[in-house]
C-alpha cells in the first residue's frame, strides 16, 4: 500500500487539475458566446440607423422639392388686395353629370345640371367657400354660338348644393333654362371665385334634349313651358337674373383641351 499511495496522489492531483481546466474553458465558452451575442446586437443597430439615416434623407429631399415646387407654382397664396383665408385650390373641372335635366317626363330637358369641382394640389376635390358663375351657348351645325343663360350662384347657395358620390363630387347646382336651345350641342362655362380672390375657368361641350314649344305671342324668343298645376318647381328661383337673353350670336373658341390650362376664355375678363 505504501508503494501506490504516491501513484494515487499523483493521480488525484491530475483529477483535481483537469477539472479546473475544464471550469476555465467552460467559462470561457460562456464568455466567446455573450460577446458574439453583442457583437450581432451592435450589428443589427448600426444596420437600422443606417436605414433610419436614409430615410430621414429622402424625406428632406422630398421637402425641398415640395417648397421648390410652391414656390414656381402661380397663384399659391392670396392675391395682393384679397381679403378672406387662402384656400387650398389648384384648378377647377367641371365633372360627369354635368348637362341637361329632365324630370318632368315630357320630351326635352328642363334646365342644366352643372356639377363644379374645386381640385387641390392632388387632384382631389375639395369644398372651398366661393361664387360661381354658369353661363351656355347653344353650337349651331356651322359652330357658332348663341347664349342662351347666365348664372349668378351666390357662396351660401353654392355651399349646400356639395355631394359625394361614387361617379362625381362637388357642388351639384342645378339651374333652369332662360332662354330655350334650338340645337342639342351647348356650350357650359364655369367661373368660381374664392373669398381669397383667386378665380377658376372651366368649360364643356354637352348634349342636351331639345324641346319644342310654340313660341309666345309670334316672336322669336321661345317661352318656357309651364308645369303643371301643383307640382313643384324643379329649380330654385334666380331672383335679379333675367328670364330672356337678348340673341346675338358669334364665333365658337375651341375648349380648352389641355387638363390644367386654367381659363375657359369664355366668360368676360375679371374687373380688377
Amino acid at each position: 500500500m505504501r508503494h501506490h499511495s504516491p501513484n494515487v496522489r499523483r493521480f488525484a492531483r491530475r483529477i483535481a487539475v483537469c477539472g479546473v481546466v475544464c471550469v476555465f474553458l467552460s467559462s470561457g465558452c460562456k464568455s466567446n458566446n455573450k460577446y458574439d451575442l453583442i457583437e450581432a446586437e451592435l450589428r443589427t443597430r448600426e444596420r437600422e440607423l443606417a436605414n433610419t439615416r436614409a430615410e430621414l434623407d429622402r424625406s428632406r429631399n422630398l421637402l425641398r422639392a415640395y417648397e421648390a415646387s410652391q414656390s414656381r407654382a402661380p397663384l399659391t397664396g392670396p392675391q395682393p388686395g384679397a381679403s378672406g383665408p387662402f384656400v387650398p385650390v389648384k384648378e377647377v373641372a367641371l365633372a360627369r353629370g354635368t348637362g341637361g335635366v329632365d324630370e318632368d317626363g315630357a320630351p326635352g330637358d328642363e334646365g342644366l345640371m352643372v356639377v363644379i369641382v374645386p381640385k387641390d394640389e392632388d387632384s382631389s376635390a375639395v369644398k372651398v367657400p366661393a361664387r360661381a358663375i354658369v353661363a351656355a351657348w347653344e353650337i349651331t351645325p356651322a359652330g357658332l354660338k348663341s347664349p342662351i343663360g347666365s348664372w349668378e350662384i351666390s357662396s351660401d347657395k353654392l355651399r349646400r348644393t356639395w355631394k359625394s358620390g361614387l361617379i362625381s363630387t362637388g357642388y351639384f347646382v342645378a339651374v333652369p333654362w332662360q332662354t330655350l336651345p334650338s340645337n342639342e350641342r351647348v356650350r357650359i362655362a364655369v367661373r368660381l371665385t374664392t373669398t381669397d380672390g383667386r378665380v377658376f375657368e372651366a368649360d364643356r361641350d354637352v348634349t342636351v334634349k331639345v324641346t319644342v314649344v310654340p313660341r309666345a305671342g309670334g316672336g322669336n324668343v321661345p317661352t318656357i313651358p309651364v308645369l303643371p298645376s301643383g307640382r313643384q318647381p324643379i329649380f330654385p328661383e334666380m331672383p335679379g337674373v333675367p328670364s330672356v337673353i337678348p340673341p346675338g350670336t358669334e364665333e365658337l373658341p375651341p375648349p380648352a383641351p389641355v387638363e390644367g390650362e386654367r381659363g375657359a376664355r369664355l366668360l368676360p375678363p375679371v374687373k380688377q
